[in-house]
Parts: structure tokens; C-alpha cells; sequence
């Protein structure tokens, strides 16, 4: 080693600087991309996307989830998963409230609207975030996509809890087409869930900027009045003769 090469004591070495973290990458491209597609649908052009993201490889997307679309199936099958937690959570409180149907412990059994409510509350407090909201306005888009894809996730145990009790309900009051009239509630309760989601971001159509309350702009029915609309309305749907 020559003189020159030596290094004093004290002398500050220089560092490589570190590679953006693919984790954050991932993170930025998932925000912006919940974002673009809930407002644009699937056809937002990726650059927009990364554009947003703050990301200058015009690979990102592909390299991080292969398409626009398996990006958008993963911004909802994480959404999913804390929506199907909630529902899992009320699943519990359910089936220590009421008696399981044909028999008769002495507590009371469920109405339809009861069971439909496991369905739609849980996905309603996503209504609260913008994320949330982003979550339920892109949904719709690529559910019935998801269904088709080859190697599709299956629906969310929660999920299948929950449209299980209302096939068994439905079955005992004697409705008939209960697949067809389930498949109907679902996309029903994607497509109000949605469009709420929008209003919300937007303001109500033809009324004035409505008022902001968190960051949440509040439009009626208020949340409680929401969920209790459309509750109803799908019970009412389901069980119709």
C-alpha cells in the first residue's frame, strides 16, 4: 500500500447511496395506481401511473405486478383483506346473538336484512379513507375480470361465511334462483358502494361542494342512513317472491 492510498484517521469515507426501496416503490405505484384507476378506469396509461408515483423506470409496473390490471387486483385484494377481517369480526357477534337456523336455543333468529347488513357494513367503513374509497370506486371495475382470470383468487372466507347464511336463509323461505338473485346483490352492493365512494370525493351531482368534514366531504343520507338504505334495499331484492 503506497502513501497516497493510505486514508488519515478521521478523513469521511464515501458511501454508495442506497437503491429506492423496492418496498416503497411498490407502496407509491399501489397509492397512485388505486387512485388513477378508480377515477379513470383500466385503461389510465401506465406512464400516468408511475408518473404519479414519482418513478422514472418505465418498467416499474411491469416489473412490480405485470399489468395495470394485476395492479389493480392487488390494491383490492388488500382492501379486501381488512374488509373481510371487519366481516369476520361481525360474523363472531352474530353467531353469538342469534340461534342457528332449524333450531331454537332461545335466542332469536336472524331476519334477512340482519345477515345482508354482514355484507354491507364492513365494506361501508372503507367510505371513510380516501384509500378506502379509492378500494370501493375501482372494484367494480375488475371483479367480474377477476372472476374470468385463471388462477383468480378465490372470494374471502368471510365472504363465503356470510353469502352461505344468506343461501341458507333464502332456501328456507322458499325464494328460488338464489345464485342468480346473490350474484345480482353483490354487484348491486359494488356498484351503490362505488358510486357513493364518488359523490363523496366529488360532492353530490347538481348540488354544491358539500361540506368537508376529516377530509371526508359529508352528503346525505349520512353514513348510518347510507348503510341502513341499502341494506334494506338489498333484503328487499333478495327475498322479493
Amino acid at each position: 500500500m503506497t502513501a497516497d492510498s493510505r486514508v488519515a484517521p478521521g478523513t469521511p469515507t464515501r458511501t454508495r447511496q442506497p437503491r429506492a426501496d423496492a418496498a416503497d416503490t411498490r407502496e407509491a405505484l399501489l397509492s397512485s395506481g388505486a387512485r388513477l384507476i378508480a377515477r379513470h378506469g383500466l385503461g389510465v396509461p401506465v406512464t400516468q401511473i408511475q408518473d404519479a408515483a414519482a418513478q422514472r423506470n418505465k418498467s416499474a409496473v411491469r416489473y412490480h405486478f405485470g399489468s395495470v390490471l394485476e395492479l389493480a387486483l392487488a390494491v383490492t385484494a388488500r382492501h379486501g383483506q381488512q374488509v373481510d377481517a371487519r366481516r369476520a369480526v361481525a360474523l363472531d357477534v352474530f353467531h353469538e346473538r342469534y340461534a342457528p337456523p332449524g333450531t331454537d336455543d332461545g335466542r332469536p333468529h336472524a331476519e334477512l336484512a340482519v345477515i345482508v347488513d354482514l355484507l354491507v357494513s364492513p365494506a361501508a367503513e372503507e367510505l371513510h379513507t380516501a384509500q378506502g374509497r379509492d378500494y370501493l370506486r375501482l372494484l367494480p371495475q375488475v371483479s367480474h375480470l377477476a372472476q374470468v382470470r385463471s388462477g383468480a383468487p378465490a372470494a374471502p372466507p368471510a365472504v363465503v361465511r356470510t353469502l352461505a347464511l344468506l343461501r341458507d336463509h333464502l332456501d328456507r323461505s322458499g325464494v328460488s334462483d338464489i345464485d342468480e338473485r346473490l350474484a345480482l346483490a353483490v354487484q348491486m352492493h359494488a356498484a351503490v358502494m362505488a358510486d357513493r365512494a364518488r359523490r363523496i370525493d366529488e360532492g353530490a351531482d347538481g348540488e354544491p361542494a358539500a361540506e368537508v368534514h376529516g377530509g371526508e366531504r359529508k352528503i346525505a343520507p349520512d353514513h348510518d342512513g347510507f348503510v341502513r338504505l341499502v341494506t334494506g334495499m338489498l333484503a328487499r331484492a333478495l327475498g322479493a317472491g
